[in-house]
């Protein structure tokens, strides 16, 4: 992973109920082990199958973009397109309330 990521991590104990804890890490093992010790501190921490079981790491991925408000007015002002397209910008009007 190299840079921080926020991740989820879950475990799933032997009676099917999943655990969560959100962290951030560098890598896969520093996630598992910051959830780790999270979970350890939990009352149900003392199920064998804390030792034994998966723990699924989800590395959440930010996107980030920059829109220049004078292209968002464009793009809403716009007509036709694909049927898709209009629906869209239909529904991002009636948010701005236009």
């Amino acid at each position: 992973m190299g840079q921080p990521r926020r991740c989820v991590v879950s475990f799933r104990d032997d009676d099917g109920v999943e655990h969560v804890a959100e962290v951030t890490a560098g890598s896969l093992y520093e996630a598992g082990a910051l959830a780790l010790q999270q979970f350890r501190r939990s009352e149900w921490s003392r199920e064998a199958s804390l030792d034994t079981g998966t723990l699924h790491v989800e590395v959440c991925e930010s996107t980030f973009y920059n829109i220049k408000l004078a292209e968002l007015e464009d793009w809403l002002k716009r007509t036709g397109g694909k049927p898709s397209e209009v629906a869209l910008r239909q529904r991002v009007r009636s948010r701005l309330g236009g």
